[in-house]
């Protein structure tokens, strides 16, 4: 058993929860408080229905969340969103979220997994997103046509996008996990020739067919199971405390 209390106050340091700018919906920190102890924590994307009920059932009493149950806004505590709250207070399951906070950690976020397992060197921060640097740059030793199967591997997806020439050297190449598609102006005006992201878009790939960029879709879902992963193995660490992470892919 682990206190609640401290492994919110880990979290939020390691994550720097209150210093990070986001979007209200995504209401980073611990949104549902238990009786205040945990013994067993699930990990996953998104805190859907069937999240949070395959967190139960897996014996969880703490849910760690990329994208948290107020993803939705705010609404009437009604229906469908009634449901999940009380489900999660039903079963006195414990809430946290971390949404651009777990994305752009050097070391923990979705970007970093993925810039770590592509083998990527001489990394830095890039991909701007409303003055947060959000993603990350790299040197891919190898072609973009090697790349494109890398992440593939990676990722254990389907890999879609725009190849302008999968012989050429991939070079230094630009990350941004999830939904990061239309930052695709900032890499050409930045003059990556490469661009991997998550959600595949109909005019991103446009754009990028229009521009000459090669850019990779690998899914929003795939893209982001690295960072919830990275934190349960830190608390794991941290707490002596089983984890299990709950695969509920979107497809997309």
């Amino acid at each position: 058993m682990a206190e609640l209390k401290d492994i919110v106050t880990l979290l939020d340091s390691t994550l720097r929860i209150r210093e990070i700018r986001d979007a209200s919906v995504a209401l980073n920190g611990l949104q549902v408080e238990n009786d205040g102890r945990v013994s067993k924590i699930a990990l996953a994307v998104d805190g859907s229905q069937k999240t949070i009920e395959d967190a139960i059932a897996a014996g969880a009493d703490m849910l760690l969340l990329h994208h948290g149950i107020y993803w939705c806004g705010l609404r009437p505590m009604t229906g469908w969103f009634k449901k999940k709250i009380v489900t999660c207070l039903a079963h006195n399951l414990a809430v946290y979220s971390a949404h651009l906070p777990l994305d752009l950690h050097p070391e923990l976020g979705n970007n970093a997994g993925l810039a770590n397992a592509l083998g990527l060197q001489n990394c830095q921060p890039e991909v701007d997103y409303h003055g947060t640097m959000i993603g990350i740059s790299g040197e891919f030793p190898g072609t973009v046509g090697e790349l494109q199967t890398k992440y593939a591997q990676i990722c254990d997806s389907a890999v879609t996008g725009i190849v302008h020439d999968a012989d050429a050297p991939a070079g230094r190449i630009a990350i941004c996990s999830g939904g990061g598609g239309e930052e695709i102006y900032q890499m050409q005006a930045k003059g990556y020739s490469t661009y991997l992201t998550g959600e595949e878009n109909h005019w991103v790939r446009n754009a990028a067919e229009d521009m000459g960029i090669n850019i990779l879709f690998a899914g929003h879902y795939a893209t982001e199971t690295f960072g919830v992963k990275a934190l349960g193995a830190l608390l794991q660490k941290e707490f002596d405390l089983p984890t299990v992470f709950i695969d509920n892919p979107t497809g997309m």
